[in-house]
């Protein structure tokens, strides 16, 4: 039987029927406002449109916030150890993504969709503070905080993997699909091994951080030189091939030492096996929660159809 606590928080087909809701908004109204103007567009989508009706759905059906959500203290440890862990972990997305890239090359020529690199200080900060620090936030606020905590009745492994998946989903870019979720599962792996949001909102913030501050030197490198021609060209096929290559590499080098720290991101051993426990849980959805997710992936493989059928 469910304790009080429990019973103060939300079910899955409540965050499954929000995860649909906000999935519509977040490509019309979402979609508008940054059409409009990118930077104020994204923070209108990350702040009004997916963390507010958290907090504002929340309040009215009078469910525990700070459970729900699980707004509890990190220790320093954790602090320090959680954005050199996200770090360690980000060349296995890139590695995940790239060879789902290199699978979709055989249907055309792959052009990935991302943000505008910023071009100087003044824009690099900018990017900190929106891609970053606010997607960080809200995303998590959404993702590893309201759903995860609706899907814990099925267990820790699934609500884990399930809000991931929904996370990567929630892109809308069938392109940049696995790297999201794999990053989604260490995020909310994290969540669970500290019992706080702010675990994986930290990482977030870290991951995103990241990839501006790459996407700024590699653009920086590109202006130096845009001049230079190659002196042979090469397929995209061989291009990916070759990144597969080099970043499994680094891989090899880096993950071990990620699942080590990792495993020293509990308090205690008795936390470590509160939480080895709870991972063998495991129940199953119903048809209800099931169907609430339907349209949304419905339109999720209508858009991935279409890019298909523009790189063939």
């Amino acid at each position: 039987m469910e304790n009080k606590i429990e019973r103060k928080k939300p079910d899955i087909f409540e965050a499954n029927l929000y995860y649909t809701i906000i999935g519509f908004m977040f490509l019309t109204l979402g979609a508008y406002v940054q059409k409009r103007n990118l930077n104020s567009g994204l923070l209108i989508t990350e702040l009004i449109i997916i963390c507010l009706p958290v907090f504002i759905y929340l309040k009215i059906r009078g469910y525990d916030i700070r459970s729900t959500l699980r707004l509890n203290k990190l220790s320093f440890k954790q602090v320090l150890l959680i954005p050199l862990i996200t770090i360690l972990f980000y060349p296995l997305a890139v590695f995940f993504n790239s060879i789902l890239l290199f699978l979709l090359s055989f249907f055309g020529k792959v052009n990935p969709m991302k943000l505008p690199a910023p071009q100087n200080v003044k824009e690099l900060l900018i990017g900190f503070i929106i891609v970053a620090v606010s997607a960080g936030i809200c995303e998590e606020i959404m993702f590893r905080g309201f759903i995860m905590s609706a899907y814990k009745r099925v267990g820790v492994k699934k609500s884990i993997i399930i809000s991931a998946v929904l996370f990567g989903f929630f892109h809308f870019n069938i392109q940049n699909l696995v790297g999201p979720i794999f990053l989604g599962i260490i995020f909310g792996y994290m969540v669970y091994k500290t019992n706080s949001i702010f675990a994986s909102i930290i990482a977030h913030i870290t991951n995103n951080a990241f990839v501006v501050f790459l996407s700024y030197l590699i653009e920086k490198f590109s202006d130096q030189s845009q001049n230079q021609n190659l002196p042979v060209a090469v397929s995209d096929k061989t291009i990916l091939a070759f990144f597969i290559l080099l970043i499994g590499v680094v891989v090899l080098l880096t993950v071990p030492l990620a699942i080590k720290l990792m495993k020293k991101l509990s308090n205690n051993e008795l936390d470590q096996m509160s939480l080895e426990k709870d991972l063998h849980y495991d129940l199953k959805m119903n048809f209800k929660e099931k169907i609430v997710l339907v349209p949304m992936f419905i339109i999720y493989f209508y858009r991935m159809s279409v890019v298909i059928s523009y790189m063939l």
